[in-house]
């Protein structure tokens, strides 16, 4: 009789073993399909920012003039009438046991040093569909809550300011140098004698000296789409580097522009002093 006893507890263990492991991969397939479906509905189309915050700050406005291309190969791409930006995406699955979305995080990364290294963030998903993907991230530490929400449509088409438009033109002509470079009240124009900067319609920032050949990015952008005004410009350099041109990284402002000169100023807080970069044209 005890013989028996223990066969049927055997077989019973085994059963509920058995739909354990069911019930398991059901809930891996159903998530992997979740994580399918938002996938390719990310791809589906062209998509503009219609809703940013960034800890209570409505930035939707920085990327007013941008669409957004997920690609299939993982790159993310923002493009507006003037500049491309390449960055990447994905969708990973942090608890496969899990047949919903909650637990999916949206990966995005811009390797840049302006307005879009503010989108980086493994975000949560709120709720997709066809036409609009919501995120949100909330942050630990009283860094306070991110929005972000994603809907396919074209960006606006009057975005860019004639200055900004100046500006680019200008600078997008022939070879510039630096002239000036003073890092927090010491003068650095030297470290940067010989090069000279080729400012490229994609967005691609080059410096050559003959021997040494580097690229970074630049871009400007306008922090008040409404506004005519080089005030609200930003002059964005981004060199992924630990040698000295890390330095000329930053959201300048603009002091004064001409077809031939470029001044910039960089006001940093907490007494980090100010900065002032000008390029003159070959």
């Amino acid at each position: 009789m005890k013989t028996k006893q223990i066969f049927s507890r055997f077989i019973l263990f085994v059963g509920l073993f058995a739909l354990i492991i069911s019930c398991t991969s059901d809930d891996n397939s159903s998530n992997s399909t979740i994580q399918n479906q938002i996938q390719n509905t990310a791809q589906s189309g062209t998509w503009i920012i219609s809703n940013f915050v960034d800890s209570g700050n409505d930035e939707t406005e920085h990327f007013l003039c941008y669409s957004f291309d997920f690609n299939s190969d993982g790159t993310l791409v923002a493009t507006s009438q003037n500049n491309t930006y390449n960055g990447t995406w994905s969708i990973t699955d942090s608890n496969s046991n899990d047949d919903s979305s909650d637990d999916l995080d949206f990966n995005i990364n811009f390797n840049l040093t302006n307005e879009f290294e503010d989108l980086n963030d493994d975000w949560d998903i709120v709720s997709y569909n066809s036409t609009s993907i919501s995120l949100i991230d909330v942050s630990g530490g009283n860094g306070g809550t991110d929005y972000l929400t994603f809907t396919i449509g074209t960006p606006n088409s009057n975005c860019t300011s004639s200055t900004q438009t100046t500006i680019q033109d200008n600078v997008g002509s022939g070879t510039w140098r630096i002239t000036e470079f003073i890092d927090s009240g010491i003068d650095e124009t030297n470290h940067f004698t010989g090069y000279d900067f080729t400012f490229n319609s994609s967005g691609v920032l080059n410096a050559n000296n003959g021997t040494n050949n580097y690229d970074g990015t630049w871009s400007i952008t306008d922090s008040n789409s409404t506004d005519d005004s080089q005030d609200d410009l930003d002059f964005n350099i981004n060199f992924n580097l630990t040698n000295d041109f890390e330095d000329l990284n930053d959201d300048w402002d603009f002091i004064s522009q001409t077809a031939t000169k470029i001044e910039l100023i960089d006001i940093s807080g907490g007494n980090g002093g100010t900065d002032y970069l000008t390029f003159e044209k070959n």
